[in-house]
């Protein structure tokens, strides 16, 4: 793990083999437990009660964006999902106060969120049927959903570990494809469209928390696809540049390790992080970073 800064940015890899099960899938108590002491790390507290505490306030509303591209195989687990309404639950917000979004009804439904029956008494919405207002900011001109624009406080961004095919990678930023009106318009000049669109005031300073599924991934023929790399881990992140950053680090380590070329060898290098810290979104320079491993049995 790349980066042991004290004061930096923190982003937390934790890793268990038995999270995923291959004729089962994710366990929903292993993947709870696991979190559960990434998040006292990350925060510094004593329970995982007083970290989600610490984190979100029992009157606010919170957005939650998983990624559902993928199809049912390579999606944010169900599990993680229920994971964070049952944390923050337990701290008192109100369920009909958690909304998730994605860009269609098939993308959300492939992560366990039917829209017309939305499990654990919260809200899913499309994008496209709820837009709030035109954002103009660099490159992006784009209609965002009013969820992140006025329904809630602070989101959590659940994206999955994916290479891309044109971005190099698919993490927290790429995951806000799923938040834009015309998600395509931003296709090509990555490197803007993404750092520009992480940078929109409504989405970077309401990210308060990311949860990264690394239980089932993919480093080659992404963002679709099945899955053949199971980390079976969650990373934890605010900061998301340094998130993407730390994604991108385990990536090309895996690439390595399986004899493949490095993003950049293949034409799409993830040039978006340098350019999303030059806009203030956060630090992608993994020896700023404060990158903890932990490993558990």
């Amino acid at each position: 793990m790349a980066g042991t800064v004290a004061d930096g940015p923190k982003v937390a890899v934790a890793r268990c083999p038995r999270i995923w099960n291959d004729e089962t899938g994710v366990d929903p108590q292993v993947l709870a437990e696991v979190i559960d002491h990434a998040m006292m790390w990350f925060v510094g507290a004593d329970s995982a009660e007083k970290a989600w505490r610490s984190l979100f306030g029992s009157d606010e509303r919170i957005g939650l964006k998983p990624n559902g591209l993928g199809g049912i195989e390579l999606s944010t687990s169900e599990a993680l999902s229920a994971y964070v309404v049952d944390r923050l639950t337990g701290i008192g917000v109100k369920r009909e106060n958690i909304i998730a979004w994605e860009q269609n009804a098939g993308f959300i439904a492939n992560c366990g969120i039917p829209v017309d029956e939305p499990p654990w008494g919260i809200q899913a919405v499309i994008t496209g049927d709820a837009l709030g207002q035109r954002v103009t900011h660099g490159t992006v001109d784009q209609r965002l959903t009013s969820v992140v624009t006025d329904r809630v406080d602070a989101i959590v961004n659940l994206p999955i570990l994916k290479d891309h095919a044109m971005s190099g990678v698919t993490l927290s930023m790429k995951n806000h494809y799923g938040t834009v009106e015309a998600p395509s318009a931003l296709h090509g000049n990555f490197r803007d469209h993404l750092a520009d669109l992480a940078s929109v005031p409504a989405i970077r300073d309401k990210t308060r928390l990311i949860l990264c599924d690394m239980t089932h991934c993919v480093v080659d023929g992404g963002p679709m696809g099945s899955p053949h790399f199971f980390p079976g881990a969650i990373m934890v992140a605010s900061d998301m540049a340094a998130h993407d950053a730390l994604g991108t680090a385990i990536l090309e380590e895996e690439r390595k390790e399986r004899n493949m070329p490095s993003l950049a060898q293949v034409g799409k290098p993830p040039t978006f992080l340098a350019a999303a810290q030059e806009r203030g979104v956060g630090i992608a320079d993994l020896a700023e970073v404060n990158a903890k491993l932990l490993e558990y049995a």
